[in-house]
């Protein structure tokens, strides 16, 4: 009975799972209106008493209601995948996440399905925040401008014989000052580029936030952008060196009448042991990692359980080995 207690002990001890004994929280907000038209801003936050390495997690949520326009993570449909390492701290992590609210109803916005990780590979936790959205139907009804179906309403002037050929010819003269072409697409980019690798996500002139993973073996990286409109003005910030890790770049365009877009880049350049091909890491770096991440969890666990498996052999050759001698 002995051996097999002390059997039943070494397993069990074995198929512990490898985890951190570790304080972390998550937490998703909602920043911005919720009426249907309206863009809003979802941030997605990660605190440890531990230094944290990586995060990767999935975001769904309902796309009938909301649909993603732009940020920290890739995907659509209902479905996001985030991958996220700290940069303002090494204990948090902080995404943001650009929604738009398409339709009227209630979701939800929930991570599920990921691991943060330590700087060594332990799991740290596993993210499941939840925030919940409300979306109303264009602002609702209001006394002023709500209809009974919802729509909006324009309320009509009073007719007055004062007014009837002002507003007759307000109605069918259209107005002889036509708005330049350039004003609609001022102040943005038509196309962004960065020598270390390729955006993440792909360049659009309304999402402002993308990521570039580059190579160890990539030194310096060079922004170029081109202005949706020639007489705009662009301005980019920060050193074109690359430091091992985030590597913050903006990109601010300027129109000619003051206003101003700025584009974030975070080129993160991968550590020289981390490096393997160069040219076969640029841009997979998230699957690299996190394979590299299973691989430093699970292949202790999987020497332990074997050890354990041929000792516990050894214990249980050894009684039915007494069991015949007594015979």
């Amino acid at each position: 009975m002995k051996l097999k207690a002390i059997t039943a002990l070494l397993l069990t001890a074995a198929l512990f799972p490898l985890t951190a004994c570790a304080d972390t929280y998550d937490s998703i907000t909602v920043d911005g209106t919720t009426n249907a038209g309206d863009t809003f801003t979802v941030g997605i936050n990660v605190y440890s008493d531990e230094n944290i390495g990586y995060m990767q997690t999935s975001v769904e949520y309902d796309d009938s209601v909301i649909e993603y326009v732009g940020g920290d993570a890739v995907g659509g449909g209902g479905f996001l995948t985030l991958n996220a390492f700290p940069v303002v701290s090494p204990d948090t992590v902080e995404c943001q996440l650009t929604f738009v609210a398409v339709g009227e109803g209630d979701c939800t916005v929930s991570l599920s399905n990921g691991y943060v990780f330590s700087t060594d590979g332990i799991v740290l936790s596993q993210p499941s925040a939840v925030a919940y959205v409300h979306v109303d139907d264009y602002g609702g009804e209001s006394e002023e401008t709500g209809s009974p179906d919802g729509s909006l309403a324009v309320p009509s002037p009073e007719y007055t014989e004062e007014n009837d050929s002002s507003a007759e010819t307000e109605a069918v003269t259209p107005s002889t000052e036509e708005e330049p072409e350039h004003q609609a697409s001022s102040g943005t980019l038509s196309d962004l580029s960065c020598t270390a690798g390729l955006l993440t996500p792909a360049f659009s002139p309304d999402v402002f936030e993308y990521t570039v993973y580059a190579a160890y073996s990539a030194e310096s990286a060079q922004l170029s952008g081109t202005a949706s409109d020639d007489n705009d003005v662009i301005s980019y910030t920060g050193s074109d060196e690359l430091a091992v890790g985030s590597n913050l770049r903006t990109v601010t365009v300027t129109s000619a009448n003051g206003s101003s877009t700025v584009y974030t880049v975070n080129v993160i350049r991968a550590a020289s042991d981390e490096s393997g091909s160069d040219e076969k890491k640029v841009n997979s770096a998230p699957a690299s990692t996190i394979n590299d991440i299973y691989k430093d969890t699970l292949n202790p666990a999987l020497g332990i359980i074997l050890v354990t498996l041929v000792v516990a052999l050894f214990i249980v050759l050894y009684w039915l080995r007494g069991l015949f001698k007594k015979k």
